[in-house]
């Protein structure tokens, strides 16, 4: 099909604003927007340079690189994993620490929710509070990204239960009320299972966790809409983005869809919230189960076409880039302020909405040249 004129020639667009966003003679490092940052937003830098390494891997530009380019960037990247506990906490053992974030949520009191101290009832040694979250995920995404490049990180990251028991324990104790915060822990462990667990654990044992961590899901999987949780149907926005979250986990465990006709048309009933984290998931869960079934092929044609109407809205031309809402920058980044919300493109917005382009366009039949979807 003919796309739509804003789209064409978005590679050197958005690579031209990439290079607005970097740092001078730091390979590596991006700012989270042009303008409008905090004093934290401009030091902030390890969440994004992650989301600039998949952008360019995205774009297919990875490759173009020059390969001692590509090598300062990966060892950017892993200069942020300490080695031990310096942090004094189990989930930042090993872990990618950014010192801005870190040291913002330290000085952030720790009071847990309800949810959390339960979490914290059933099961003491993974307790679970904001800074604990975020040292987590932001390891699960310096290990993702540079996993898609097959780059291991220098020492293994085993905060994760490594026992089936204790990832059955730890799963249940999740809130699956709100699948899209409990979809998101088990995506991170399922990341663990696949990057982490083999250079920790016999083959056997990492075959078990995988093996726990499938039957649970089987669990949490809905008959009627084809998502995954627990208690009463979440809103729309929580039940897609829930299920994008199990889809990612299921990618990495190596595991189909279960009902993905059901999950098309779950999703294909209303049009996602335009906001970046909103348009990703639902086509996301439209590309997973497109490649297992033809159901609606058409209706999600129509609907992908209804997308990059609202992603047009994102697009900042002058920049090049994409906001992570319409007419104004992402300002939060897990907890810390990082912009003022200007009218601006965004790095967030960015990675967010190149990837469901990315998947737009295979489902499409229009894929660019050289655009590839990543594996988050």
């Amino acid at each position: 099909m003919t796309l739509p004129a804003w789209t064409r020639d978005l590679t050197p667009h958005i690579g031209a604003y990439l290079d607005r966003l970097c740092v001078p003679e730091q390979v590596g490092r991006y700012r989270p927007a042009t303008a409008g940052l905090t004093p934290e937003g401009e030091r902030v830098t390890l969440g994004f340079s992650c989301y600039a390494h998949k952008i360019v891997y995205m774009l297919g530009l990875w490759d173009t690189l020059p390969e001692a380019d590509r090598a300062a960037w990966n060892a950017y990247l892993l200069s942020f994993q300490v080695h031990g506990n310096p942090l004094k906490d189990w989930a930042a053992r090993n872990a990618f620490v950014d010192p801005v974030v870190a040291d913002t949520l330290v000085r952030q009191e720790p009071r847990l929710s309800w949810r959390e101290r339960l979490h914290a009832r059933r099961h003491p040694s993974w307790e679970l509070n904001h800074f604990r979250r975020t040292m987590i995920a932001e390891t699960k995404q310096a290990v993702a990204t540079l996993a898609q490049v097959g780059v291991p990180t220098h020492h293994p990251y085993d905060a994760f239960p490594q026992q089936p028991n204790d990832v059955q324990i730890y799963l249940a104790a999740l809130d699956w009320a709100q699948p899209w915060g409990a979809g998101a822990q088990l995506a991170t462990l399922s990341v663990f299972f696949r990057t982490e667990a083999p250079r920790l654990l016999p083959a056997a044992d990492v075959t078990a966790l995988v093996s726990t961590a499938c039957g649970f899901v089987d669990e949490v999987l809905d008959a009627e809409t084809g998502a995954y949780f627990l208690g009463e149907t979440p809103d729309h926005g929580n039940l897609i983005n829930g299920a994008m979250k199990v889809l990612t986990a299921l990618d990495w465990l190596e595991v189909p869809v279960h009902q993905p006709e059901r999950l098309i048309d779950t999703c294909l009933a209303q049009p996602p919230r335009s906001e970046g984290c909103h348009l990703v998931d639902a086509v996301y869960v439209l590309y997973r189960c497109a490649q297992q079934t033809e159901h609606r092929r058409d209706d999600i044609r129509t609907y992908c076409t209804q997308l990059l109407n609202m992603i047009e809205r994102h697009y900042v031309p002058q920049e090049g880039g994409f906001s992570y809402n319409v007419g104004a920058s992402q300002t939060v980044y897990y907890g810390v302020t990082i912009t003022r919300g200007e009218p601006v493109a965004d790095i967030h917005g960015t990675i967010l909405l190149t990837w469901a382009l990315t998947m737009i366009f295979e489902l499409l039949g229009a894929n660019p040249d050289g655009w590839r979807v990543i594996r988050p």
